[in-house]
């Protein structure tokens, strides 16, 4: 396995040499594969800092122990790769099903078994149960009102003040990294732009440059400088949409229309500049499909200019709203050391006073060449959650100025073969944090894509930033996250 410019794959697979990584680095993920001859293997991805990200790898034929009770964040990872692949996890402390539900038989794993006809079964799941005179149990979904997808929350309350959260997901799950499978190389960005619409590009990005790295692809730096112009946008976007939603969901309404309205013009002037509103199709392997006149790149950039002062005064109306002061101040407050064990990305991570950002730590394609502002506030509290995205929004619009004002010279894309066998990752950050993909190809197919979502990484946080608040600010502490229930279902 060779190195490359986000680290090395660790040719030190012993469990001391594992700890000592996790005792001093942060978990980046944990997934299976199964090779050729249907040996099993389980994958831990560790962020190392300055030394990049660390790989290990141990056969999976016999029981693995887990690594949860070292460190927390593990949790998930570790009851997906025992549904998925059937790898047994010695000292988990909660090993219940996780993406599988009560209708999936026991003993049929997805990534491993024929899933063509499964038999319907009916098996319990046991929630947790919080005893004591006045508790009462509120389940909310997994159907809701409006247009969200499915997710089961089951609040233990006494009065109106939440004691505990359990969370239920997957209900959608779209089995994602099973039909990359055998798909082409070629045009597996196809397949990685249907994760998270919202973050469609992001995903294919970071599909594109796992095979890039696995295959030693030079993308052309005019590519380069187009794809972080993409990137940035959507981030732009997302974060303008998610900072009018907060206001909607404390009924400030005007604000949040206006918050739509920003996004919606910023949408059309992509449509008219690239021909698409979000950036599908953009991303290939090698570059991207479509070029930037000189004419559009302005017309963008001056676009984004006037967004981007339109929602900094837009921003500070709300901040400065007393009434929206007291909904956000102090509500749904993460814990640093609790969004340290649970290893939280993005927004959340930089909220909670965690100085994390994929496009700094481990820059990428043109990120290479950018200082990148990182807003971090130590709160952890919706405030704290609107203020990144208000922050960030106005570095986002910064970078496409400048970049889209200079842009390079030179091609867009660069021819690219795929046939041999290669392994690649990426690493690269959405507008809701660290997103990893892992390429495994043979003979111009793809054997297997790992996707490590930020979503599926801060979901299990939830719970403790909603603990000892009220019920009522569910809603609002929830929308301040703003997790992908199809970036989760992946």
């Amino acid at each position: 396995m060779t190195s490359n410019r986000l680290g090395f794959m660790s040719h030190t697979n012993t469990t001391e040499s594992l700890h000592e990584s996790l005792r001093s680095g942060r978990l980046v993920s944990v997934f299976g594969t199964k090779d050729g001859e249907h040996k099993l293997s389980i994958h831990y991805v560790v962020d190392a800092g300055a030394s990049g990200y660390r790989f290990f790898q141990f056969a999976a034929d016999r029981p693995v122990t887990s690594i949860t009770a070292i460190t927390p964040a593990a949790a998930w990872y570790e009851r997906e790769v025992h549904d998925q692949y059937g790898i047994e996890i010695l000292g988990h402390p909660d090993l219940r099903p996780l993406v599988l539900h009560e209708n999936w038989p026991d003993g049929v794993h997805p990534m491993v078994s024929a899933v063509g006809s499964v038999p319907w079964a009916s098996r319990p799941y046991p929630f947790l149960e919080v005893h004591g005179d006045g508790v009462c149990e509120v389940a909310v979904g997994p159907v809701h009102a409006g247009i969200i997808e499915p997710g089961h929350f089951r609040f233990s309350v006494m009065g109106d003040r939440v004691i505990h959260l359990e969370l239920r997901h997957f209900y959608t799950h779209k089995g994602t990294e099973k039909l990359f499978e055998q798909s082409p190389v070629a045009r597996g960005m196809l397949i990685a732009e249907s994760v998270s619409g919202d973050n469609c590009f992001a995903h294919a990005v970071a599909y594109c440059e796992a095979v890039e790295n696995a295959f030693g692809v030079q993308v052309p730096r005019r590519a380069a400088a187009i794809r972080l112009i993409g990137l940035e946008l959507e981030r732009m976007l997302a974060h303008v949409a998610d900072v009018g939603a907060l206001c909607g969901d404390v009924g400030f309404t005007v604000p949040a229309a206006y918050a739509s309205r920003i996004k919606e013009d910023l949408l059309r002037v992509s449509a008219a500049c690239v021909g698409t509103r979000y950036w599908r199709g953009m991303a290939t392997p090698g570059g991207v499909n479509r070029d930037f006149s000189s004419a559009a790149a302005s017309s963008l950039a001056a676009a984004v200019e006037r967004a981007s002062g339109e929602f900094a005064s837009l921003a500070r109306k709300v901040l400065d709203t007393a009434s929206v002061q007291n909904r956000f101040e102090g509500a749904g407050v993460l814990l640093a050391n609790v969004a340290r064990d649970l290893a939280v990305v993005g927004v959340v991570a930089r909220a909670s006073g965690i100085a994390l950002d994929v496009r700094r730590d481990h820059p990428y394609g043109a990120y290479t060449e950018q200082a990148i502002d990182l807003p971090v506030f130590h709160y952890g509290d919706v405030l704290a959650r609107a203020r990144v995205r208000i922050n960030e929004a106005a570095v986002s619009a910064q970078l496409i100025s400048e970049i889209a004002a200079n842009l390079p010279p030179g091609p867009t894309c660069a021819a690219a073969g795929f046939e041999k066998d290669a392994q690649g990752f990426s690493a690269v950050e959405s507008p809701r944090g660290e997103l990893l993909y892992w390429v495994s190809c043979r003979r111009g197919q793809i054997a297997r894509c790992h996707i490590k979502s930020p979503s599926f990484q801060n979901w299990p946080a939830l719970p403790f930033a909603v603990a000892d608040n009220i019920i009522a600010d569910f809603p609002l502490i929830n929308k301040s996250f703003n997790l992908s229930y199809s970036g989760c279902d992946r």
